[in-house]
């Protein structure tokens, strides 16, 4: 299946990697980014999917702690300059940027980022989609449509996925998502 190739390696994680901004969480987010990447390619707009799947499973690597951490994007950043080898072959000198950046500006309010790309939008939405796990998500943040018709199910993902919790964190998610018609 297509995300399987997205799967990150607990090593990967400078903060806990079973915690709240951990490998569920990052499942869930990349789940989220290929429904919503999906459903903007469908509509004809041209979106890099693999940016867009990247930045959903590395966006947090550079997370110090489950707060604010307000560096962590850039640390994400750096972690995938010198981690550049971990995504295999298929991203170009020009797409590895373009996920930098990404992943750089995920946690930014969008008014102070100076051009929000497609991938940006795509990710934002689809990790604000996963805030139903803090109980925090505010649809008027949602960018998109797709992300807005969607919160229903990231409440069903984030309820199935916890009450298996003591699975392995990827594959409790692929299972639930693939049930849900989600996983591809």
């Amino acid at each position: 299946m297509i995300l399987d190739r997205y799967r990150p390696q607990p090593g990967w994680f400078a903060h806990h990697p079973y915690g709240i901004h951990g490998i569920a969480h990052v499942a869930r987010v990349l789940v989220w980014a290929d429904f919503i990447t999906q459903a903007v390619i469908d509509e004809g707009r041209d979106v890099d999917i693999d940016i867009v799947r990247w930045a959903a499973v590395l966006h947090d690597v550079g997370r110090l702690d489950d707060d604010l951490d307000p560096g962590h994007g850039g640390r994400s950043a750096a972690w995938i300059e010198a981690n550049r080898g971990l995504m295999g072959e298929g991203l170009d000198e020009r797409q590895l940027q373009a996920l930098q950046e990404v992943c750089s500006r995920h946690m930014q309010a969008d008014a102070s980022i100076p051009v929000m790309t497609i991938e940006l939008i795509c990710l934002k939405d689809a990790d604000g989609l996963d805030r139903v796990r803090l109980g925090d998500l505010n649809h008027m943040y949602l960018r998109t449509p797709h992300a807005r018709e969607a919160i229903d199910r990231a409440r069903k993902l984030m309820e199935w996925t916890s009450l298996r919790a003591t699975m392995d964190p990827w594959e409790n998610t692929r299972e639930i998502s693939l049930a849900m018609g989600l996983w591809r």
